[in-house]
């Protein structure tokens, strides 16, 4: 496809979408090292690979092999990471407003 059969708006949805795709392995890597996301687990996409092929009536023995398939099917999420949202401190006090709508 040459860049004149396509208009810039076109040029920039693709470039956003291939700086999407090749950033977001990387933007994970950094929100789980400040503890903003959970770590990334490799077993995860094979979860829902077997899963995906099993929806589609395929083998995914055949597809992946016997070795990933049992470890996608032994496989539990991570239970210990929790999210920025439900974390809460001791300290944590709800602001002027909020406290005035539960004294009354």
């Amino acid at each position: 496809m040459c860049a004149t059969c396509i208009s810039n708006a076109e040029a920039a949805v693709a470039w956003a979408g291939v700086a999407g795709y090749v950033l977001t392995p990387r933007v994970h890597r950094a929100l789980a090292s400040v503890g903003l996301a959970p770590e990334p687990d490799p077993v995860a996409h094979d979860v829902r690979t077997v899963a995906f092929l099993r929806a589609l009536d395929l083998d995914p023995v055949e597809v992946l092999g016997a070795d990933v398939v049992a470890q996608a099917e032994s496989w539990t999420p991570d239970a210990s990471w929790v999210p920025l949202r439900e974390r809460r401190s001791d300290s944590a006090r709800p602001i002027g407003s909020h406290s005035l709508i539960a004294a009354t």
